[in-house]
């Protein structure tokens, strides 16, 4: 059974070729709800978050903050503290780990 990141990408390759502006937009928008859905189904992980493109910009923020960090969106990532310890930064493909303490960067091969 097909990813829904595959799907997505299904839906995108018919857009491309659909010549009516409607199933265009249509096809688009699937692909657009099939992302979103991938996104929201990886910031549901408590224990990790792996950072992808199709994932929606506050959601990573959002699952820092909720284990107490200050998190922020920058040119080059997304920028994380809590209290004394030092900036962590992590990029797409990296993976967020929270250990229960403190959350630690797994980066991408």
């Amino acid at each position: 059974m097909p990813d829904l990141r595959e799907v997505a990408d299904q839906y995108d390759r018919e857009a491309r070729r659909a010549l009516n502006s409607a199933k265009i937009e249509h096809l688009r928008a699937m692909a657009a709800s099939l992302r979103y859905i991938v996104g929201n189904r990886d910031a549901a992980h408590s224990d990790h978050l792996r950072l992808h493109y199709a994932l929606r910009v506050d959601l990573p923020t959002r699952w820092c903050r909720k284990r107490g960090y200050t998190a922020t969106l920058g040119y080059d990532g997304i920028y994380f503290q809590r209290d004394d310890e030092p900036v962590q930064i992590a990029t797409v493909g990296d993976t967020l780990r929270w250990d229960g303490r403190r959350i630690s960067v797994e980066r991408a091969a």
